[in-house]
């Protein structure tokens, strides 16, 4: 699709944000919220801002499968097939043994079109009554106790009141985290003066907002209902007049009111009695109130009546059905509201309507065109029980769409066993790799929500329309088409037979209810392309918004038989499962802001993935000392069902005899992390909806197996004198006592860990006929945590160094100084190696070492530090400090001994300039650590404060001896090179210029490696000089000095010593300051940062000044503008194939009537003239020394520049290795770089294998991260067999692209989870064997 702006609906919660999406070539490349929405007026919360990440490069499932036997993988089958089959199984059971056979379980996540119609399917074709819904899981409880007290479905009241209630009741529901979009909505209110009340177990984010936190026990909420109700009645704050004219059953009320007096409910619910007091008296004199809640009162055995109880309050003070007062329940699905009124679970029918009403089920014979006792009469038994009979052999047949319930659903065994035990299963999925999928027999792909076309209805009855953005990938549908399709070839076509989704809508909207008020007869996919919609909505004049419900002209009137609420007296009883001496906690489960459902999604989105990185369980501090637990140490949850195994959070979050874990992180992830294995399936007897959030549970520290050391020498077969022998076992206990140890337990270690360590040992025992001597060291690229490699230095100290007397004191002294650098393109290593080389020639000892070769645990034992690091991509580190990097973000380690400090290289053109060298430095100082000096952040002229920072830096390690003052750092030495070749690489391509250039180095003594780039020094554009001397009208011939040059002329100065294309900030503030025009200065406000950008997109200083005229002088001018830097390339040649030469492959960028500076030096004015350049060697980028390794190389576009220069040293120096190179332009016709030297390679066995990806030959792109997936099964083999992958190209798209590709082949073919998967590469990136040079 083209580059566009498309408006839609966020993804995740029930709260309905509208978003915005940026789409360019078919990504969405941004999401931002909706201004015009009226949910959210432009607000989004993380998961919504990102996501559009989710949606490409995210383990998508593109196409069908089928598998063949259960103990087989799936294989790949066209979607015409899996239809077929799909269709064909499912009718051979339905034909066998009956409808109730067939079972259908979908999801709130679902369009409003797809829920229609597979209740339609359901229902109204198959005939089975076994159609359930994950919200059965979430909002059912909510959905029943409205249509008990209310007459129908959902919330009276709308957003709105959020804007006018003066108090909130906020029970069982941790808005902060789970709906934050409206929890900043009730913020704005409370910080206008509202009250806010939130009852909660756990001290949740919520709960830390609250005037009032009640802490109650779990399961006891009813009871603390009742006795606000029991207080309004005695204060006086109930409304007669509303209870008599529009209420009914308050008559037996007052009476049973009575056993919930302050005193009982504080010793039911473990409350302060005050606190209950003070409660009561705020709803009681609040103006208008609002009670918000959602599973923590939904998810028990009692939900239904805790919906009444609430409902009960509402009723008996009046403050429902207008402006900022009602019960609003909160859903956690985007389309959960939807779904409820599409009848997708238990006896619904469309339109709030039911199967066991006779003239709710004539209307919809008639509506769907079906016989008469078609529709069941029996509803299901819910979700919990449909797995069971399905385990039980009842249910032969399942379709699951849209929802992962082995994940998902508690006592999740039950659920694993009814899927073995049953003949078919289907599953329904935008997403390959599943906790469920792996239990299908057929998987079908589905499209995602920004793929195709449907309407999503939100908590507040609004409608917004999903609109596509981009296409959906391989042969992925909107789940409403397979359905469809799967009944049409069912033999049901004429029902289900539809051209768009339009057309479905159309159908659905006849299913208005005038019993309930629901009614989409206004609505319209045309109308909706305009503004979301809220019903009742009974024509297309309908005003958009539609706040309150239950007003049928002007006069309140409830849903029920009499048109008046109900009051239900609810009693007090326990869960269904309470603690005892066997299983003394209570579990409660929940999500966190971050994270979403079962990570399908947001799993996939590596920001989200950093604020919630992972599982945990949380437990009270005195709980985990009385258990002897540590924060992170693994803890076996276990209840009557099953167990997982989690790190421990210890908090005081939750109260002592609680605890509470996330249930986000299933098996995808690891094994025993799923909590749904522990939960109570114990139901309501009303909803059916499980109590997940009271379950009686264990916890147990999972003991690590003890390290045994046997066979001890004795004293008599060791040759070390009696001094060096172990110590008695008194004076090492003494030792820990002292040392305060013996409290201390070793990390746990991770299976990678344990099996690294095994192989170590194992290293250790071949080893032993070396003569004995020195401590076994880990290297630095052993795949352990800091705290665990910490531990094991320890443990190999301990067992093998010792020193005789006569050996005391000759360790050698430790450095003054630890030097590391990490750096992109040389610079920083360089610069490290000059400034060891300075320190030691002032007598200083240096440890010089790559960040990536230096473990971040070493820190707890250096003195003094120095850091050199520029900054790559996005504010990150460069590759060579990335694991570093790693590693020091989570080192728990404080760091009071260590001294440091930062040299920070970056370009002031990118936003986040010495982005990594400023995180460095906050980190060590979060850690304790004590800066040397400031952190110095130098721009791509560093070399004078470069050698200021080294000057401080000597004089603060030796403050004794006064620093030699410094010899400036000589300008890196340029040799003049002529061209000897100037060749079009692409002349036919109409869309990009490529040339390949050979220059001379025959007489330079210049010498270059495989792997490195040449520097070339530019010269600007005449023309460009010109240009701006007539708009500055300053003097060519005006005289100026330059540092190092001398005297030359301005035409001079600007032509070879200043950069003159690229605007500078300095440079358009000096502008913005002289202009006339003020609208420049108003684009450089921080605020209009992304309208700077846009405007500058294209622009050159000349263009500026042409926009914005200015009069400076010569000095005003030049002092703005930065010196002219050399450009970098990569190397495309190998100087054993080309001797005297060097290569490089450039695009020559041209965009109007303006072009780059150092591209178009070369390709158009340089001739016959003098090219200065120098070799920048990039010693992490080689082609591997062992010449057997395999190489892997993908290298797109210029990309490809240094892999000819690898391929050739290869072949030059004969080396046997496997060679693999993925490459991709635009048209492979116009666009094939060195197509004949390529193939020719290919031919003779030189490269294995050459993969091609041409985006613009076929109507589908194909980029070389997807060749990278197609060929993951080989590419993960080779990687297997050690192959060393070389990534060139550009970082801002393609090397995130591939990045990803990469993880997802670690997931796909190496059953890593998401994290394990970037650990993978991370380890492989410190193993020197994932290298990249991008730019």
């Amino acid at each position: 699709m083209a580059n566009q702006h498309v408006r839609s609906v966020c993804p995740y919660c029930g709260v309905g944000c509208g978003i915005v999406m940026q789409v360019q070539d078919n990504t969405v490349v941004k999401v931002i919220g909706d201004p015009d929405h009226p949910t959210n007026a432009g607000r989004l919360c993380t998961k919504g801002t990102t996501c559009g990440q989710a949606i490409a490069e995210s383990g998508r499932m593109e196409n069908a499968y089928l598998r063949q036997a259960r103990d087989r993988d799936p294989v790949r089958i066209a979607m015409d097939e899996a239809i077929a089959k799909t269709a064909g199984r499912l009718r051979n059971v339905l034909e066998r043994h009956g409808p109730d056979a067939l079972a259908f379980y979908v999801s709130g996540q679902m369009s409003l079109e797809a829920q229609y119609l597979v209740n339609k399917l359901a229902k109204g074709f198959v005939g089975t009554r076994h159609i359930e819904s994950n919200s059965r899981l979430c909002m059912a409880s909510a959905g029943s106790g409205y249509k008990l007290s209310l007459g129908s479905d959902g919330p009276p009241g709308s957003y709105e009141d959020f804007d006018r209630a003066d108090l909130f009741f906020v029970i069982g529901a941790n808005m902060a985290d789970c709906h934050p979009i409206l929890f900043l909505r009730m913020m704005d209110r409370v910080k206008a003066g509202a009250k806010l009340i939130v009852v909660d177990p756990r001290r949740s984010a919520t709960a830390d907002k609250a005037h009032l936190h009640l802490p109650i026990n779990p399961g006891t909420d009813l009871a603390l209902l009742n006795g606000l109700l029991h207080l309004l009645v005695k204060n006086g704050h109930t409304d007669p007049a509303f209870i008599a004219t529009f209420t009914e059953g308050w008559e037996v009320m007052p009476a049973f009111l009575e056993d919930y007096s302050p005193q009982q409910v504080a010793a039911i619910t473990g409350l302060a009695e005050a606190d209950i007091r003070q409660a009561a008296t705020w709803i009681g004199e609040a103006a208008e109130w609002m009670s918000c809640w959602t599973m923590g009162l939904n998810q028990s055995t009692h939900g239904t009546w805790n919906t009444n109880a609430l409902c009960n309050l509402h009723l008996a003070t009046g403050a429902i059905c207008r402006p900022g007062s009602g019960p609003f329940s909160l859903t956690g699905q985007p389309n959960a509201m939807g779904g409820r009124e599409m009848g997708y679970m238990g006896p619904g029918l469309p339109g709030q309507r039911s199967m066991l009403v006779d003239a709710d089920r004539a209307f919809i014979e008639d509506l769907w065109q079906i016989p008469a006792e078609r529709l069941p009469r029996q509803a299901s038994d819910g979700t919990v029980a449909m797995f069971e009979q399905m385990a039980a052999g009842q249910i032969k047949a399942c379709w699951i769409i849209c929802t992962n319930p082995v994940a998902s659903v508690p006592n999740r065994q039950t659920v694993i066993d009814g899927l073995q035990a049953a003949d078919l299963v289907i599953t329904q999925d935008a997403y390959l790799d599943t906790e469920t999928n792996r239990y299908a027999d057929i998987l079908l792909p589905g499209a995602l929500w920004a793929e195709a076309e449907g309407v999503m209805i939100n908590s507040e009855r609004n409608l917004t329309l999903m609109q596509p953005a981009v296409q959906p990938p391989g042969d992925t549908l909107a789940d409403w088409q397979i359905i469809a399709r799967v009944a049409c070839a069912m033999g049901y076509a004429e029902a289900f037979t539809y051209a768009d989704a339009s057309e479905v809508f159309e159908e659905l909207k006849r299913a208005c209810n005038p019993a309930t008020g629901y009614d989409l007869r206004g609505a319209s996919y045309k109308r909706l392309r305009q503004t979301p919609l809220q019903w009742p909505l009974a024509s297309a004049e309908s005003a958009p918004r539609n706040p309150i419900r239950y007003l049928a002209h002007g006069t309140l009137r409830f849903a029920t038989a009499s048109g008046k609420g109900k009051f239900f007296a609810r009693p007090h009883l326990p869960p269904a499962e309470l603690p005892d001496d066997a299983f003394p906690f209570v579990l409660n489960t929940g999500r966190l802001q971050h994270q979403w459902h079962t990570l399908t999604k947001t799993g996939k989105v590596a920001t989200l993935n950093k604020l919630n990185p992972g599982p945990f369980v949380e437990i009270h501090p005195d709980d985990a000392a009385r258990l002897g637990l540590q924060t992170k140490q693994p803890v076996q949850v276990r209840s009557r069902r099953g167990y997982a195994v989690l790190p421990a959070l210890i908090s005081d979050r939750v109260q002592p005899g609680q605890c509470f874990a996330p249930f986000h992180w299933n098996d995808v992830f690891g094994e025993h992390l799923a909590i749904n294995a522990v939960t109570s399936d114990a139901v309501d007897p009303m909803s059916l909806q499980p109590e997940f959030k009271c379950c009686a549970v264990t916890l147990e520290r999972v003991e690590l197996i003890d390290h045994q050391f046997l066979d001890s020498p004795t004293q008599a077969t060791t040759d070390l004198p009696l001094c060096a022998t172990e110590p008695a076992m008194s004076r090492i206990d003494a030792f820990a006592e002292i040392a305060g140890l013996r409290s201390v337990i070793p990390p746990p270690l991770s299976d990678s860990e344990r099996t690294y360590l095994a192989g170590f040992v194992s290293g250790l025992r071949a080893d032993n006929a070396r003569p004995a001597g020195g401590v076994p060291v880990l290297p630095p690229t052993a795949p352990l945590a800091d705290e665990a490699r910490l531990w094991v230095d320890g443990l190999l100290g301990g067992l093998f160094s010792r020193a005789s007397p006569a050996s005391v004191g000759t360790l050698p002294a430790s450095p003054a100084v630890t030097l590391l650098w990490a750096s992109q393109t040389g610079n920083a290593e360089a610069l490290a190696e000059r400034c060891a080389q300075r320190l030691r020639e002032a007598g200083i000892s240096v440890e010089l070492s790559a960040m990536a070769d230096f473990p971040a645990s070493r820190l707890a034992s250096t003195q003094n530090l120095a850091l050199i690091s520029s900054t790559f991509g996005d504010g990150d580190p460069p590759d060579n400090g990335e694991g570093f990097w790693h590693s020091l973000s989570r080192v728990e380690t404080r760091l009071e001994s260590l001294r440091f400090a930062v040299l920070a290289l970056g370009d002031p053109n990118y936003e986040q300039f010495c982005k990594h060298g400023k995180r460095l430095d906050q980190r060590l100082l979060e850690l304790g650590a004590t800066r040397l000096l400031e952190r110095v952040d130098c721009d791509t002229e560093f070399q004078a404060h470069a050698d200021a920072w080294l000057l401080r830096l000597q004089h603060s390690l030796n403050p004794a001896k006064a620093p030699a003052a410094a010899t400036p750092a000589g300008k890196t030495k340029l040799y003049g090179s002529r061209l000897l070749l100037n060749r079009h690489l692409n002349p036919h391509s109409r869309h990009k210029e490529t040339r390949q250039f050979a220059l001379d180095l025959a007489d330079s003594g210049l010498s270059y490696e495989a792997g490195d780039a040449l520097g070339v020094r530019p010269r600007n554009c005449p023309e460009l000089v010109h240009e701006l001397l007539d708009l500055t009208g300053l003097k060519a011939s005006a005289s100026v000095t330059i540092d190092t040059f001398g005297e030359v002329s301005l035409q001079q100065a600007l032509t070879q010593h200043f950069e003159i294309a690229r605007p500078s900030s300095e440079t358009l503030a000096f502008i913005a300051e002289r202009s006339a025009d003020g609208g420049l200065e108003q684009l450089l406000r921080p605020e209009h940062k992304a309208e700077l950008n846009d405007w500058l997109w294209g622009r050159q200083l000349a263009d500026v000044l042409h926009a914005y005229p200015i009069e400076c002088s010569v000095d005003e001018l030049l002092g703005t503008l930065r010196r002219l830097q050399p450009r970098l390339y990569s190397i495309a040649s190998s100087a054993k194939a080309h001797p005297g030469e060097v290569h490089l492959t450039v695009a020559a960028v041209r965009y109007g009537k303006r072009k780059g500076v150092s591209s178009t030096f070369l390709a158009d004015r340089v001739g016959d003239g003098e090219v200065p350049v120098f070799v920048q060697p990039s010693k992490h980028f080689r082609p591997p020394s062992d010449g057997d390794v395999p190489m892997i190389m993908i290298g797109p576009g210029t990309g490809v520049a240094p892999f000819r220069a690898f391929l050739q040293e290869r072949r030059a120096l004969g080396h046997p290795g496997r060679n693999w190179l993925f490459f991709g332009e635009q048209y492979a016709a116009s666009d094939f770089y060195y197509q004949d030297e390529l193939q020719g390679m290919q031919r003779d066995g030189l490269l294995t294998h050459l993969s091609l990806a041409f985006s613009r030959d076929q109507a589908q792109k194909i980029y070389v991260q997807d060749r990278i997936r197609e060929q993951g099964a080989e590419l993960w083999r080779w990687l297997q067999d050690g192959a060393k992958v070389y990534v060139c190209g550009d970082a801002s798209h393609m090397a995130k692209d591939v990045d990803q590709a990469l993880r997802q082949i670690a997931q796909t073919h190496g059953g890593l989870g998401p994290e394990h998967a970037v650990d993978y590469w991370r380890q492989l990136s410190e193993q020197k064997r994932y290298l990249r040079d991008v730019y």
